[in-house]
């Protein structure tokens, strides 16, 4: 693996283990975030063929798990964030 492979993957262990440790505690607007980005992450560094499996039948299902993911968290953004203007009126 080249150094560039190596640091990416350390880069992406340390941000799922970050977002991990958020969820955990249960810090609320900061794991949503945090989430969404280590989805992304893993997104684009997939597409990149950086994080390339084993078993090449299962990239389209990790493309798709994360995305999905990514697009949760999204919705549960919307959903504070609408949640809390509605408070404020």
């Amino acid at each position: 693996l080249s150094q560039g492979t190596i640091f990416l993957r350390i880069g992406f262990i340390i941000l799922s283990l970050t977002s991990f440790g958020l969820l955990m505690e249960n810090r609320q607007d900061t794991k949503r975030i945090l989430e969404i980005i280590r989805c992304l992450v893993f997104v684009g560094v997939y597409k990149l063929g950086y994080l390339r499996s084993q078993f090449s039948s299962l990239g389209y299902a990790y493309e798709v798990l994360f995305s999905l993911c990514a697009a949760f968290w999204g919705i549960q953004i919307m959903k504070r964030i609408t949640s809390s203007k509605d408070k404020h009126h």
